[in-house]
């Protein structure tokens, strides 16, 4: 059933007389408060500015059409998200992909009934035809949050999600602490076309939680577009960013705190 049905929206106003709506980055109640007055200076301060777009040399984003991100990933944006995938609170990275569509389309945010609600940017949808998330890595969490993140901005842009078009060929291998070169060999065929008639000649938006040096995001298009997608744009909540570009052989950590998470 649609995420945005009328009889799911209906529930989930009745859930919010008993669980009024949180921020997804501190836990403040919010209720009708669209943005938390305690993390505005934060977000603010972790906003990538002027542009959200990766710079090439700081990100491997081979067999992309380029990627974006608004946020670095660090303080309450880093916590928002290990929260929402390792915390069981799903609904906070629905709350992230709503900035999504603020952040990186321009569109309006409207709180109805205790719930954060995209405006339609149908204007959006014209370099796309699909959005793809990343899939999860593994089954036991139960909610992929690259494909909660991905639900407003299906509805905002009117845009078909295919949250099934892309699957693991195999368990996600740890990457924390792996130079470039060894993340690449990491995640090189880990990932297939599971539905590749929807694809073929589809202007892909792939949408990710945290992008860190790129090499996942890669790896999916790879499996897209062998499998006849016309391009591939990767959009993801937050990046890491590096003081020098990532070479080949320096162990990269910056997803250790993940990595620990993950083990629980």
């Amino acid at each position: 059933m649609d995420y945005y049905a009328p009889r799911r929206r209906a529930l989930r106003a009745v859930r919010q007389l008993l669980y009024p709506r949180e921020c997804p980055f501190c836990g403040r109640v919010l209720g009708d408060i669209r943005d938390c007055p305690d993390c505005a200076e934060q977000l603010e301060v972790l906003r990538r500015k002027p542009g959200i777009r990766l710079d090439p040399a700081q990100h491997y984003i081979g067999n992309l059409t380029g990627a974006a991100a608004p946020y670095r990933y660090n303080g309450c944006v880093r916590r928002g998200i290990l929260n929402a995938k390792y915390q069981g609170k799903p609904w906070r990275a629905v709350e992230m992909g709503n900035r999504l569509v603020q952040l990186a389309f321009g569109g309006e945010l409207t709180v109805q009934y205790g719930e954060l609600l995209p405006q339609p940017v149908p204007w959006a949808a014209i370099g796309y035809d699909l959005i793809v998330p990343v899939p999860a890595s593994g089954k036991k969490r139960g909610y992929n949050v690259p494909e909660l993140m991905a639900l407003p901005l299906a509805k905002a842009m009117e845009v078909p999600l295919a949250p099934q078009a892309l699957e693991r060929t195999r368990a996600k291998r740890h990457q924390a602490g792996l130079p470039l070169e060894q993340r690449m060999a990491n995640v090189a065929g880990a990932f297939r076309a599971a539905q590749p008639q929807q694809l073929e000649g589809k202007r892909i938006l792939l949408v990710d939680d945290v992008i860190t040096t790129g090499t996942t995001a890669a790896a999916c298009a790879q499996a897209l577009l062998h499998a006849g997608a016309d391009s591939v744009f990767a959009l993801a909540f937050a990046t890491v960013e590096f003081d020098t570009p990532p070479d080949d052989t320096t162990p990269i950590c910056e997803d250790d705190e993940e990595e620990a998470y993950s083990d629980f």
